[in-house]
């Protein structure tokens, strides 16, 4: 499995990948146009990305890519946003996340829910709705 994890912030970077068994191929990127590049390659299994991202926010980075899957008929990859405030959710579920965790994130929560997304990331697809982390 292959994970990409977004943010510019390497505390939080580095709690989305502590908890990740050894067999989990990570990428981390910091920018968005990085993010981009990475996600063309279409070989990303599960997204952790920082909604906080900046310049173009981590929801918006989230929302273009759900648009251009649904466009183009092809499989976006499970995704998990970080939100800095309980009320960023609406943004979350806008952007069409999976989930939705609290920064600063815990690492195992984190490696469960990266775990589970990737078990059905063949058949993912957008949910609509984000399940946040209190």
């Amino acid at each position: 499995m292959r994970v990409l994890v977004v943010s510019p912030d390497v505390g939080e970077r580095s709690r989305a990948t502590s908890a990740l068994p050894a067999e989990v191929e990570v990428v981390q990127v910091t920018t968005a146009p990085e993010a981009h590049r990475a996600l063309e390659r279409g070989d990303v299994d599960v997204l952790v990305i920082d909604g906080d991202l900046r310049p173009e926010g981590g929801y918006s980075v989230l929302y273009e890519l759900r648009a251009a899957g649904d466009l183009e008929g092809r499989r976006t990859p499970p995704a998990i946003v970080l939100m800095d405030r309980r009320d960023d959710r609406f943004l979350a579920e806008w952007a069409r996340a999976d989930e939705a965790v609290l920064k600063p994130s815990d690492p195992f929560d984190l490696a469960a829910r990266v775990m589970r997304l990737g078990d059905g990331a063949v058949a993912s697809q957008p949910s609509g709705g984000a399940s946040a982390s209190e």
